[in-house]
C-alpha cells in the first residue's frame, strides 16, 4: 500500500529537530520513499491530510520489561506471593500466560507512540518468542530487540525471577552461550542489585558480581557479536561495568572524572530510568507498596542517576532513556512522561529530549539505519501529534495516529487512572535539586 501523509509539521530529528512545515511524507509498504516540504506529486499514492497536525519518528524505548504492567504491588518485594506466582510461571501453563502478559505489554508501548522496543530481561524467553512472532507477521507489534533472561550472581537483581543465576565464571559463560542459541539480540546482566532487593539504608546497588565474572561474560558475549547491557546502581558498580568493558550501563549512579574517562574512552554508554525512579522515591510507600528504605534508597538512586547522566552528557558520552516498565508506576505506556523527566531532571532542552528519545537512542540500540528519524529508505515508524513536542514535551502524550513500518496502528491505549492522577500530581511538583541543575 503506497499512503503519502500531507500538510504536516515535520520534525526532522537529524537537524537539530527543526520544522519543516507543509510537509509530505511517502510511505510506500513498510519503508518510507521521501518526505518533502510544500506541495508534491501524489499520484499513485493515497492521500492523508493531517491538516497541520505534527509528525514525529515513532518513540524508541531501551529499557523495558514486559511481564508487568505497573500496577503497585507487595508480590514485587519478594516473599511467599512472590513464590506462588513464580512457581505457577514455572509450571507448562505459565508459557501461555507469560506469551498473554507480553503481547499485552507490546501493544500497549505501540499504541503509546513507541515504535521500537529494547527488552532487557523478561522470563523464560518470552521475548524472544513475541519478537519472532511479530518478525514472522503472526501478530502485529513494535519492533522488538531482546535479551531473553538476565544473567546474574546467586543473590543478584533478579535471581530466582527473570534471570539465570550462577556463581561460578565458566556457568555465567555458558549462560550467554545458551542465549546466543535461543536467538537474543543482546546480552543482560545484573552487576549490582537494586532497590527492592537492598538490604541497607543508603546502599542501593550493593555490588554483587566481580569484574572477574562481569568480564568474563562481557568478553564472551562481544566474541558472539552481541552487546552487554547492565543493571548498575552504585558507584561500585559503575567501575566494574567499565573495567568489564559493559557497553550499555543502565541506570547508573555518581561518577568521578576518573570514572567517566574509562567508560568515554571504550565507547561506553549510559540508559538512564527516571520512570521508576521518581515516583519510588517521591510517592509515599502506601501508594508505591514498598518500604521506607526502598523510598530513600531511590532518591540515592535518583540523584546518582541523574548526575551521571549529566556529567555524560558533558563529556560526549551518548545518554539513552527508557523507562523500565513493569517497576510500581512504571507503565507500558508512559515512555513520554520518561521523556519529560529527563528533560525536567536534566535541563535538556525539548529538542534534545525529543532527539534522545528518537535517534539517539536507536543509535544507542544499533538501529538507526533502520529507525528513529523520517528518511528516505527508513521504516516507516512515526507518530502524529496535536500539538509541538518542541514547545512543550507533553505534547507525546496521546498521539492521534501512531504508524509502525508502515501501518496504522489500531486501538487506544488503556490507562490505570489511579497511577496517572498520582504521576500528573508528582511532575507538576518537580522540583531539580539546585546542586544537580547547575553542575
Amino acid at each position: 500500500m503506497k499512503t503519502v501523509y500531507t500538510g504536516c509539521n515535520l520534525i526532522d530529528v537529524e537537524d537539530g529537530c527543526r520544522i519543516i512545515p507543509d510537509a509530505s511524507v511517502f510511505v510506500d509498504g513498510d519503508k518510507i520513499v521521501k518526505a518533502v516540504s510544500g506541495k508534491a506529486d501524489t499520484a499513485g499514492f493515497t492521500e492523508v491530510n493531517l491538516q497541520g497536525k505534527y509528525v514525529a519518528p515513532g518513540l524508541v524505548n531501551l529499557h523495558a520489561h514486559l511481564f508487568g504492567t505497573g500496577r503497585p504491588s507487595k508480590v514485587l518485594g519478594g516473599g511467599k506471593l512472590q513464590k506462588v506466582l513464580i512457581k505457577l510461571i514455572n509450571t507448562r501453563a505459565g508459557d501461555k500466560i507469560l506469551d498473554k502478559l507480553v503481547l499485552s505489554a507490546a501493544v500497549q508501548q505501540l499504541r503509546s507512540g513507541v515504535t521500537t522496543v529494547r527488552c532487557v530481561g523478561d522470563f523464560k524467553y518470552s521475548d524472544v518468542r513475541l519478537r519472532d512472532k511479530i518478525n514472522e507477521g503472526r501478530c502485529f507489534g513494535p519492533r522488538l530487540l531482546v535479551s531473553g533472561p538476565a544473567i546474574t550472581v546467586k543473590g543478584g537483581h533478579g535471581d530466582g525471577t527473570f534471570a539465570m543465576t550462577s556463581d561460578s565464571t565458566d556457568e555465567l559463560v555458558s549462560f550467554v552461550d545458551k542465549n546466543k542459541s535461543a536467538g537474543v539480540d543482546f546480552i543482560k546482566i545484573c552487576i549490582t542489585g537494586g532497590v527492592m532487593d537492598a538490604k541497607k539504608k543508603g546502599e542501593p546497588g550493593e555490588l554483587k558480581m566481580n569484574v572477574v565474572q562481569a568480564k568474563a561474560v562481557c568478553d564472551r558475549a562481544h566474541e558472539l557479536g552481541l552487546i552487554v547491557a547492565s543493571h548498575t546502581e552504585s558507584t561500585k558498580g559503575m567501575e566494574v561495568a567499565a573495567e568489564a568493558g559493559v557497553d550499555t550501563i543502565e541506570h547508573g549512579s555518581f561518577p568521578d572524572d576518573g570514572l567517566i574517562g574509562k567508560i568515554k574512552a571504550y565507547g561506553g554508554k549510559i540508559v538512564a530510568t527516571f520512570s521508576p525512579a521518581l515516583p519510588l522515591a517521591r510517592l509515599s510507600p502506601e501508594l508505591t507498596k514498598l518500604n521506607e528504605m526502598c523510598v530513600y534508597n531511590s532518591e540515592v538512586v535518583l540523584d546518582g542517576m541523574t548526575e551521571g547522566a549529566i556529567a555524560a552528557e558533558k563529556n560526549g558520552i551518548p545518554v539513552g532513556l527508557g523507562t523500565d516498565s513493569s517497576c510500581p508506576f512504571s507503565t507500558q505506556y508512559n515512555m513520554w512522561r520518561e521523556v519529560c523527566y529527563y528533560s525536567r531532571m536534566t535541563g535538556a532542552s525539548t529538542a534534545k529530549a525529543l532527539y534522545t528519545a528518537t535517534l539517539g537512542n536507536a543509535a544507542i540500540a544499533g538501529v538507526a539505519d533502520v529507525t528513529g528519524s523520517i528518511k528516505e529508505g527508513k521504516s516507516a515508524d512515526m507518530i502524529v501529534l496535536d500539538g509541538n513536542p518542541l514547545d512543550d514535551l507533553t505534547a507525546l502524550k496521546a498521539p492521534c495516529k501512531v504508524i509502525c513500518r508502515g501501518v496504522e496502528v489500531k486501538g487506544k491505549v488503556k490507562r490505570n487512572a489511579f497511577i496517572e492522577a498520582k504521576l500528573d500530581e508528582l511532575y507538576k511538583t518537580l522540583q531539580v535539586k539546585h546542586e544537580i541543575r547547575n553542575r
